[in-house]
């Protein structure tokens, strides 16, 4: 068994079946809830390391849950849904979805989209802690700080501030944060990219209409911007 937990909230039967054997052959632990109640409180009892979520559910949206969730947790969000349309998928990711599943959809592809949100969220241990001004990014937690408080990020907001910063002065393209974000293999295009840009400057910058670390280059993609000091920091 591996030592992963995975909560399905859904409220059909047969699809809750489906993506519980698929789930469970991969040998996660599996957790299920059919509706925003059961799901929240499994989400803040179980603590699982990732969740697959309907977005019409007898008791509300999965938007609504996700959004309540992202105040208290940044464990991975994949939305399984019939939901298809742009407008719906964006705000799925304004909420803090990390991926977008369309029904119907093939198992072993489900599966790997799932294998594929943990390993990136694991990623390369580091043991350092980065300060930038009045930012400090801990890399051994996967957290940041902005005057010493921890601020409430995604975890793909998370992801991109590390790689930005890990590639600092230097312009990454729209690709390029697709490929390490979301994968290949994802949902994401140059709309969920800005989305997520917008969000994560409303976060670290004092000034967000007017960034001062995460810099957009048209035409080319974005930079962050970082003089390092004398002292390495």
């Amino acid at each position: 068994m591996r030592n992963e937990k995975i909560l399905i909230v859904e409220d059909d039967i047969d699809i809750m079946e489906v993506l519980s054997l698929t789930i469970a052959k991969a040998h996660y632990t599996v957790l299920k809830a059919i509706s925003i109640a059961q799901g929240w409180h499994m989400a803040m009892t179980e603590q699982p390391d990732l969740i697959l979520l309907d977005v019409n559910l007898p008791d509300g949206t999965g938007f609504e849950l996700a959004k309540k969730i992202r105040a208290q947790s940044d464990v991975i969000i994949i939305f399984v849904t019939v939901n298809h349309f742009i407008d719906q998928k964006l705000e799925g990711f304004e909420v803090g979805a990390d991926d977008y599943i369309t029904k119907p959809f093939i198992p072993k592809e489900l599966l790997a989209r799932v294998q594929a949100n943990l390993k990136r969220k694991a990623g390369p241990k580091k043991s350092n802690i980065i300060h930038i001004d009045n930012l400090a990014i801990h890399y051994d937690e996967k957290n940041v700080y902005k005057d010493g408080v921890l601020l409430n990020l995604f975890t793909k907001e998370k992801l991109l501030l590390f790689y930005l910063i890990e590639h600092a002065n230097q312009v990454i393209s729209v690709d390029q944060l697709i490929d390490h974000v979301w994968g290949r293999d994802g949902v994401a295009d140059s709309k969920t990219v800005s989305v997520h840009i917008s969000t994560l400057r409303r976060k670290i910058e004092d000034t967000p209409a007017k960034p001062k670390w995460i810099q957009t280059m048209r035409g080319f993609g974005y930079q962050f911007v970082h003089k390092k000091k004398s002292d390495g920091s």
